[in-house]
């Protein structure tokens, strides 16, 4: 059996994806949906979709890996090493391995934003879970 055998294409509905409330330290009124992720057969990238409620905020932090974003919905205060912007639906931005950064609702309605990430450590949900 070949790679195209073992592997299939995985659609679903993004309502019918899991929730869940972000409990680090420094998150506040912060969601996200594993949208794609290795147990629906994504190997290397994670795609999530985060909703930040209105005055909240992602913590303050840097990793190894590498973030792509695409704003959806609302303002959003970015800080990213030393800069500070704010970002709007339709918005892309990257955000360099190991660079500080932070995700601020600054608007009057919920922010959305899909955001990528390399697969390694993320939590283990599968198919099921969604």
């Amino acid at each position: 059996m070949n790679l195209w055998e073992e592997r299939a294409t995985y659609v679903t509905k993004v309502e019918k994806v899991r929730e869940y409330k972000v409990t680090e330290q420094g998150a506040y009124r912060v969601k996200v949906k594993y949208l794609l992720h290795k147990g629906v057969g994504a190997e290397r990238l994670q795609l999530r979709l985060f909703t930040i409620d209105v005055g909240g905020y992602t913590p303050l932090e840097r990793h190894a890996h590498e973030h792509e974003v695409f704003v959806l919905r609302g303002r959003v205060l970015v800080r990213g090493g030393d800069k500070e912007v704010v970002a709007s639906p339709r918005d892309v931005m990257f955000i360099p391995s190991y660079e500080e950064h932070q995700f601020r609702n600054v608007g009057d309605e919920p922010v959305e934003f899909l955001c990528t990430k390399e697969t390694g450590g993320i939590p283990e949900i599968s198919k099921k879970g969604d």
